[in-house]
């Protein structure tokens, strides 16, 4: 947790049925004051906080290093603060675990926003990061996402613990490399776990995905990035449309043949959402109509600095010019 915005009376109220269904959950913060501290003992006195930060470049690792060490149980979640779940769905989430699977993904579905910023973080979270991972995933790709990483106790050993997490700027998917590289696969589990959203402001969803894209950037994957807007539906309806003004189309024709792609596109999204057991509905369409048009200025955002800000931290530029000794760096 990093701020009271972390420790939400119903979030904190989870772990705590979590922890008293059988579960070992660890509390992670920075300093003895954070903001997440107060609110979290008020709903659960005798809450597991730990307390501490390291020095790396990376202030979610920092932060989370003491949690992996001091992780007792035969598997190890670590989990986004916020996402919430059950005793039933966790063991689901970790199911595909075994001999040969080291480690699963159990992506996050976003939930219940309460205004048109957060139905637009839904749209990028549910609409398109899920449906590009699940597709890469498919492909043998190495995917990474926030969410719930699980993975035995004994493979985190394997992996160096923290260390596993802390080689390429991006902890998701620097811990899916290390594990591969111990010739066990890696997967996104078919258990998606819900991310309540309530309200968001607009600056704030916008910067988070431009970090994401940025550090995307900075990831072996980066040709993968650069193709996204490619695909999407602003560049293959311009595409279609220009291929129909070539041929000599009218105007009402290419009108139809817009209308036809747009029509096509929502169908396809609507199809994978509801599939993954997800809302679509019309203001969710609204939402990812207007993500698909703001897809080539997230990239030229991304593609404008090589800054990635995350909670008062220039992560991209600690990354360049510290690392550490076990860094692998990529650009």
């Amino acid at each position: 947790m990093n701020g009271g915005g972390d420790a939400t009376a119903a979030y904190v109220q989870a772990l705590a049925e979590l922890a008293r269904a059988g579960a070992e959950v660890l509390i992670c913060v920075a300093r003895d004051d954070d903001g997440a501290v107060a609110p979290t003992l008020a709903v659960w006195p005798d809450a597991p906080i730990l307390v501490g930060n390291d020095d790396t470049f990376n202030p979610k690792m920092n932060n989370v290093r003491k949690g992996l060490e001091a992780a007792s149980r035969e598997i190890v979640a670590l989990c986004d603060a916020g996402v919430v779940f059950d005793v039933g769905e966790l063991c689901r989430a970790a199911a595909p675990l075994s001999a040969t699977v080291g480690l699963v993904l159990a992506l996050k579905a976003a939930d219940a926003p309460q205004n048109f910023a957060a139905e637009m973080e839904r749209a990028y979270i549910d609409g398109h990061q899920a449906r590009f991972l699940f597709a890469a995933d498919r492909l043998g790709l190495a995917v990474a996402s926030g969410g719930v990483t699980l993975l035995s106790r004994d493979t985190l050993q394997r992996i160096g613990n923290w260390r596993g997490f802390n080689r390429w700027i991006a902890d998701d998917y620097s811990v899916v490399r290390s594990v591969r590289e111990l010739g066990l696969t890696t997967r996104l589990g078919d258990v998606m776990l819900r991310l309540p959203l309530g309200h968001r402001g607009w600056l704030t969803v916008w910067r988070r995905q431009v970090r994401w894209a940025r550090t995307r950037l900075r990831l072996p994957v980066w040709p993968l990035v650069l193709w996204e807007p490619v695909i999407g539906w602003a560049a293959s309806g311009a595409a279609g449309a220009a291929a129909l003004v070539c041929i000599g189309a009218g105007a009402g024709t290419v009108v139809a043949g817009l209308v036809f792609h747009t029509a096509a596109w929502l169908a396809g999204e609507k199809w994978f959402m509801i599939g993954r057991g997800l809302a679509f509905g019309p203001r969710a369409a609204a939402a990812a109509m207007l993500r698909e048009a703001l897809a080539p200025a997230l990239m030229v955002g991304a593609l404008g600095s090589r800054a990635i800000y995350w909670r008062g931290t220039d992560l991209g530029g600690d990354w360049s010019a510290r690392g550490d000794d076990t860094a692998e760096k990529s650009v």
